[in-house]
């Protein structure tokens, strides 16, 4: 059975607010259409109106709950994607770790940077909610630090002075390293969905896995030479 995407996973949380009372059906439909037109055009891209057309309500009815479009970001579609994204996102990443007795470093990154572009691809329209408005918002861009950077953190910093111990990993500050992986997994969903995504797309993802476990772990300069 595959597992059900974000999309999916979010609805059926969004739903189950409707026992929580501090939420109201019109404040639930606004969340829902914020969250999908987000989603589909972007924040700055979505007006008012359209959230409340889509939505079904008046858009006065917005503005009774919220003082403007990006407090219905920061106040309820920021929240509610991180309250739920950032186990979403880990989840994997859990599973991963948890199975490494018997790889290599080099194996795991590989997983690691596959299960990343797979589940981005696979929930690329609210991924891109995140990506894009983390850049203008500095409240969301904290959000994200505090979820899920700390969170893969915890998980990573063992992995990798375990590593070291055994002599897999150079004895190098694991709190460096672990920058260094999470900063080229990040970079590589920016360079093939924002940045330049015409230039990526000319080589596959697993080249660019490849590519990117092999400098990142045995570097640019030739040895062969000194």
């Amino acid at each position: 059975m595959s597992k059900p995407s974000f999309e999916e996973s979010l609805l059926k949380f969004v739903e189950e607010l409707k026992d929580e009372e501090q939420m109201t059906e019109k404040q639930r439909s606004i969340l829902l259409a914020s969250i999908k037109l987000f989603a589909e055009k972007g924040f700055h891209a979505t007006s008012t109106a359209e959230i409340a057309k889509e939505a079904g309500v008046a858009e006065g009815t917005i503005f009774r709950h919220y003082k403007s479009k990006k407090d219905i970001l920061l106040a309820v579609v920021a929240p509610v994607l991180f309250k739920f994204a950032a186990p979403f996102i880990l989840r994997d990443i859990r599973a991963i770790m948890n199975a490494q007795e018997s790889k290599t470093f080099e194996q795991i990154l590989t997983e690691l940077y596959r299960n990343r572009l797979e589940l981005v691809e696979a929930n690329r329209k609210h991924a891109r909610i995140l990506l894009q408005e983390a850049f203008f918002h500095e409240e969301i861009r904290e959000a994200l630090l505090a979820n899920i950077f700390q969170e893969t953190r915890k998980m990573a910093i063992p992995l990798i002075e375990a590593r070291i111990a055994s002599g897999e990993l150079r004895p190098l500050p694991s709190e460096e390293m672990f920058r260094m992986i999470f900063s080229s997994i990040f970079s590589l969903v920016l360079f093939k969905y924002v940045f330049t995504p015409e230039e990526y797309n000319q080589r596959s993802d697993e080249e660019h896995i490849a590519l990117t476990v092999d400098i990142l772990l045995n570097g640019m300069a030739n040895r062969r030479q000194e």
